[in-house]
């Protein structure tokens, strides 16, 4: 695919907001990679982690109040990672789409400038024909 000019990839746009933000804050960029490296790794190990836990409580030689505690820990973990994890896929797909609407509206901004310097172009032709005529 090529670049264009006047078209930019919604890509670019969301490059140079991370440009900026590990330019401008540090802190906040790398609290960002970091969250998005959970996210992306330390959520499957937890689900994992609670399958692994789910499978003794069946087989444990324990009153069942002590299984539905376990229960419940385990299933607040879960919630405990992947309600932010979601939330911060959204946001991710939230900036995606944000950007790609601008990047639709630079296009259409500039398609837009290009008919009317056209239309411009062909009313000049026209009057230069026009006056050709009458000659």
């Amino acid at each position: 695919m090529h670049n264009h000019a006047h078209v930019r990839h919604p890509k670019e746009l969301l490059q140079e907001a991370r440009d900026r933000r590990r330019r401008d804050h540090k802190l906040l960029y790398y609290n960002d990679v970091m969250l998005q490296w959970i996210t992306n790794h330390v959520l499957a190990s937890m689900i994992l982690f609670d399958i692994a836990l789910i499978v003794p409580l069946l087989t444990l030689n324990a009153p069942d109040t002590v299984k539905i505690t376990l229960g419940v820990i385990s299933g607040s973990w879960i919630q405990w990672w992947a309600l932010p994890a979601l939330q911060r896929s959204q946001n991710r797909t939230q900036t995606q789409n944000e950007a790609k609407a601008q990047v639709d509206h630079e296009t259409l901004t500039y398609l837009a400038k290009l008919q009317d310097e056209q239309m411009t172009e062909l009313k000049g032709i026209t009057e230069i024909l026009r006056a050709l005529k009458e000659k």
